[in-house]
């Protein structure tokens, strides 16, 4: 998960994820969601999986209604209902949803009703939260019970304690002030704040950059070019993942 192959993976897949997801925005607008009546079985999973990794609040109406047609399976509901509420800060329902590797192993976002994780998930068609966890991600696991715990704290995903915070070199304004207004956005008169979420790791360099919330018109492109170029302080010396706010155009005699 830390090899230098699996990082340029993920910087790819950041690369690509705002582009996939403006195709799908823009085939939702014009034919509703690609269901499998629409478009078939396997290119509906695509569109989900472009969702998934543009994880977005405005998409849940939109998956719970495919998800009463058929469209979409009861369990790619419920992944993405994790995935918002794990971005939310919230704690989530199904475990699917792993936090940051500590000492090369994953460990697992906190769980609402743990001790009843397993009855949820069977209700939406997913194996029991131990087999997957060893089988995917060979995590020892043993679901709670209401008065009992028995797997260790490490192995779950740990708020950020230290007192010394990841903080951008030079501070927030140099990095607006690198940001050029694209001439499209221009054009179009596009403004607002894009929303970006990276991994800080032990160096200060950005890592999994993605736009979470994006404005388009080449915006997206280069909020992700400036993040990636961005260097932090990280006096911690671990993963360390935050969300930052990036305004577009960029006005300095604002102080903003």
């Amino acid at each position: 998960m830390d090899s230098p192959q699996a990082r340029a993976a993920d910087h790819e897949q950041s690369r690509l994820d705002p582009q996939l997801i403006r195709q799908v925005d823009s085939l939702i607008a014009i034919h509703g969601y690609p269901g499998k009546r629409l478009v078939g079985g396997y290119q509906t999973d695509v569109a989900f999986f472009v969702i998934q990794h543009n994880p977005d609040e405005k998409y849940l109406p939109l998956l719970t209604v495919a998800a009463e047609k058929g469209d979409v399976r009861p369990s790619e509901l419920a992944i993405f209902t994790d995935r918002i509420r794990a971005r939310k800060g919230e704690k989530q329902l199904y475990g699917s949803q792993l936090g940051p590797a500590v000492k090369g192993k994953y460990t697992l976002d906190p769980i609402e009703d743990e001790s009843n994780v397993n009855g949820r998930r069977a209700a939406v068609g997913l194996e029991p939260l131990e087999d997957y966890l060893s089988k995917y991600y060979n995590i020892a696991y043993q679901v709670p019970t209401v008065t009992h715990n028995p797997n260790p704290p490490e192995l779950y995903t740990q708020p950020h304690t230290d007192k010394s915070p990841v903080e951008p070199i030079g501070g927030y304004e140099a990095i607006y002030a690198r940001l050029q207004y694209p001439a499209e956005a221009r054009q179009k008169n596009i403004s607002g704040k894009i929303t970006v979420q990276l991994t800080i790791d032990p160096q200060g360099v950005p890592q999994n950059v993605a736009v979470v919330q994006g404005l388009g018109a080449g915006c997206d492109e280069e909020a992700l070019r400036v993040m990636r170029a961005a260097r932090f302080t990280n006096p911690g010396g671990q993963d360390h993942e935050i969300r930052m706010n990036l305004p577009f155009p960029y006005e300095a005699t604002a102080g903003k």
